[in-house]
């Protein structure tokens, strides 16, 4: 039985054990974290942090799978991918680099031939991304395909190169076949070589699902904006402070992109860049002015303002 499987039945078994005869049973803290065990997320390995990347209800600290990506972190540390990001696993990598849930060849090709010619920032970035996507900042793409370095490789010869692998790939996402997808873009010492090897090597790498993810707008409105922001004198009607009202249905458009009624020169959210979003800022207590929020209440923790951090990272759709 795996340490995670033990915390599941560890902790089913304090539930059914909590009242006995009509007589209350007092919690136990059975590794000795300060936290009881009907609370605790990991009950059998100490964790006072309860950090909890892919928000499952397990600690990383006993969690196989930290970011849920389906391949165990023993796995990942193997391979030398983040067992922390949900997008770095051998198999987890889509060539909609974007995550408009279109591959494109100027949307996502251009972004893959920009980036092996060396672009960065507002290069990279300008006209390629759609309104839909969900990464959008040149940082978070950067990031995305240096971690999958590797998969750029299409034609396989080991030099990863803007005028063959980024070519081939522009070629396939306009709809080239045969030769017209390779004449001269396939390197000296390629092991792929022919029209029908490049075309199955990049299809396998379309539409994978790899790109599903889980922190969304709606999870932001039902696990932050409406428990913890949206009431009466805080972010609700037309009480809300700096008129920032963060109700269903009407947090979104009040957020994205939108400037912070404390600093003016900074977003609440910029889609793509959390450490240049106020509301980051204000939630984790690092803004200069006023205190940190929820003001009335206590601070979000660590998961919570994770996944806004993740949502923002992601391009704050509206998902």
């Amino acid at each position: 039985m795996t340490s995670d499987e033990m915390d599941r039945t560890l902790y089913k078994v304090l539930l059914t054990l909590t009242i006995i005869g009509g007589t209350f049973v007092y919690a136990v803290d059975g590794d000795g974290d300060g936290i009881d065990d009907p609370a605790d997320n990991c009950v059998t390995v100490a964790n006072t942090n309860q950090l909890d990347t892919d928000a499952d209800g397990f600690g990383d600290r006993c969690d196989i799978d930290d970011d849920n990506d389906n391949v165990s972190d023993e796995q990942e540390a193997n391979d030398g991918t983040d067992p922390l990001n949900q997008y770095s696993c051998n198999g987890c990598f889509d060539f909609d680099i974007d995550i408009d849930d279109e591959t494109s060849a100027l949307t996502d090709g251009l972004l893959v031939l920009r980036h092996l010619f060396g672009f960065s920032g507002t290069t990279l970035v300008d006209g390629t991304v759609t309104m839909s996507a969900a990464r959008t900042g040149a940082s978070s793409i950067t990031s995305y395909l240096e971690t999958h370095n590797a998969q750029l490789d299409i034609d396989g010869d080991r030099q990863i190169d803007a005028l063959t692998d980024g070519l081939l790939l522009l070629r396939y996402l306009f709809g080239f076949e045969g030769a017209t997808l390779i004449d001269g873009a396939i390197g000296i010492d390629a092991p792929r070589t022919m029209a029908d090897e490049i075309r199955s090597y990049i299809g396998s790498r379309v539409n994978t699902g790899s790109n599903v993810t889980t922190n969304t707008f709606s999870q932001a409105q039902i696990q932050v904006f409406t428990p913890s922001c949206a009431s009466v004198n805080c972010h609700k009607g037309s009480s809300s402070q700096y008129g920032l009202d963060l109700s269903n249905g009407l947090a979104y458009a009040n957020l994205v992109n939108v400037p912070s009624g404390q600093v003016p020169t900074l977003n609440l959210v910029t889609r793509g860049n959390p450490n240049q979003s106020y509301l980051v800022q204000k939630i984790e207590g690092t803004a200069d002015i006023g205190d940190q929020m929820p003001l009335n209440g206590q601070p979000l923790n660590t998961d919570l303002q994770q996944l806004l951090r993740n949502w923002i990272a992601e391009g704050a759709r509206n998902n």
